[in-house]
């Protein structure tokens, strides 16, 4: 997952989370703020309805026995405007029931029982059940509780409050969740966007390119990026440096190994007869013969390197050059007991200098042939695809490790399977810029049950 698709998903987890949080709070706010104003609302109608229900007793010089007598009355005139009234006696048994004035025969439910026991005591007392409540007073003459009176009250309205704010919650929410969708991704991107300019700067340093960042940020961010920006300065002048000491190097061993080399042929015939001197000659031989290709690789890329190494091109018959250069190759692949399959499309040109192209062309069939075991072959296609010339060699050698792949081409560097077999690890380095220079591509990938296909892609004219 992306780190901007990381962060957008952290944003809007977090904004979600909060929402449901705040939602619940609020929800639970108003449910409590309702439930205590409806508490003081009852606490209130209860007292009025207690003082008139006392105030009706004395007035009509009635005692608490006569109460069952005046309760019809008195609920249907306190039950007025919608509201239910009950009223009980001592032993909490219902007197009387009434809604708007209207007497009704009810069933008083057991849950309630202690409410009502509760406000025989002197407090007030009230439950809930199924969306109503039952608030529950005491009924006092001179000094002494005498009956409870019960208020009935719909919770529906407040049911109403909670449910439109549950609307109004989730239609925010929603509205809420699509702006911190775009803010999150806006912001992401904003986050990430100096994060993926350094990613492309370790890409291009891993391809040698040290060109500098420049972030105007004061921020970490902006420190890593002077950071990376003198870190490819510093590599970059190291390389150089490298580089220049090799090619002094290179250059200064080719005139004593020149002399080496001369000198180791004209002993060749001197000591002929002595079996002894005519070995060493020929190692020496052979052996400054394989330093000075050695030499002459080094100077070659110092050479590109320094983009003073001349390329003349011209147009090339590469079918006719293939061909030659398989022939060449014979007494290579008699050594090494390898075939040669070779398919050439014929007639196909390309602009190029014919000399480097061979050489280029001559180290990749020598490494296939190198790589291939005994009675093995190597299939060479050549052939036109587009615009493009394809060259195809593909061998059923040892293949490349996978860890090595990305490193082939690095100077130098060989792969972990190949150190018992000669070899400087210049040739695909060399070769690389010679493909490059053709403005062409160079791909080497494992094959399908051992080996390695080599492609090059070169403009076709």
């Amino acid at each position: 997952m992306k780190l901007s698709t990381r962060l957008m998903l952290y944003y809007l987890t977090a904004t979600l989370l909060s929402l449901a949080l705040v939602g619940f709070a609020i929800l639970k706010a108003i449910e409590h703020y309702g439930m205590e104003t409806v508490e003081e609302q009852l606490k209130t109608q209860s007292d009025s309805a207690s003082v008139y229900v006392a105030q009706s007793l004395l007035l009509e010089k009635l005692g608490p026995q006569e109460l069952a007598a005046i309760a019809p009355r008195l609920t249907g005139n306190l039950s007025a405007g919608s509201r239910e009234i009950r009223i009980y006696d001592e032993q909490v048994q219902l007197l009387s029931a009434a809604v708007d004035g209207v007497q009704q025969t009810v069933q008083v439910e057991k849950p309630f029982t202690d409410t009502l026991t509760a406000a025989l005591k002197g407090n007030y007392a009230y439950g809930i059940h199924n969306n109503d409540v039952y608030f529950a007073s005491p009924i006092e003459l001179q000094g002494a509780v005498i009956g409870v009176l019960e208020f009935v009250y719909p919770l529906h309205f407040l049911n109403q409050i909670l449910t439109a704010t549950q609307k109004v919650l989730y239609a925010g929410a929603v509205v809420f969740g699509i702006l911190i969708t775009i803010l999150s991704i806006y912001i992401a991107r904003k986050v990430v966007k100096p994060i993926k300019q350094l990613v492309e700067v370790t890409q291009r340093f891993a391809r040698r390119d040290f060109t500098p960042v420049h972030l105007p940020r004061n921020d970490e961010i902006g420190q890593l990026s002077r950071s990376f920006s003198e870190m490819g300065s510093q590599l970059q002048d190291y390389i150089q440096r490298q580089r220049q000491f090799v090619a002094n190097v290179s250059h200064e061993l080719r005139t004593p190994l020149t002399a080496i080399k001369g000198y180791s042929e004209y002993l060749i015939d001197e000591v002929k007869g002595r079996a002894d001197l005519e070995k060493a000659v020929y190692h020496l031989n052979n052996e400054s013969t394989r330093l000075a290709k050695l030499v002459n690789e080094l100077l070659f890329l110092s050479r590109v390197d320094a983009r003073r190494e001349p390329f003349y091109f011209s147009r090339v018959d590469f079918s006719l050059l293939m061909r030659e250069t398989l022939e060449k190759l014979q007494i290579r692949t008699l050594k090494y007991e390898v075939r040669l399959q070779a398919n050439l499309q014929p007639n196909l040109y390309i602009w190029a200098d014919e000399e480097k192209i061979t050489q280029a062309v001559m180290n990749l069939l020598d490494n296939a042939i190198k790589y291939s075991p005994p009675q093995g072959s190597v299939e060479i296609e050549w052939y036109l695809e587009g615009t493009r010339g394809i060259l195809a060699i593909m061998d059923r050698g040892m293949g490349i490790p996978a860890e090595d792949l990305h490193k082939i081409f690095e100077r130098f560097y060989r792969s972990s399977n190949t150190k018992a077999i000669g070899g400087t690890g210049l040739g695909l380095a060399i070769t690389r810029e010679i493909i490059t220079a053709h403005k062409g591509s160079l791909d080497i990938t494992n094959r399908p049950g051992g080996g390695t296909v080599v492609k090059i892609t070169l403009p076709a004219v």
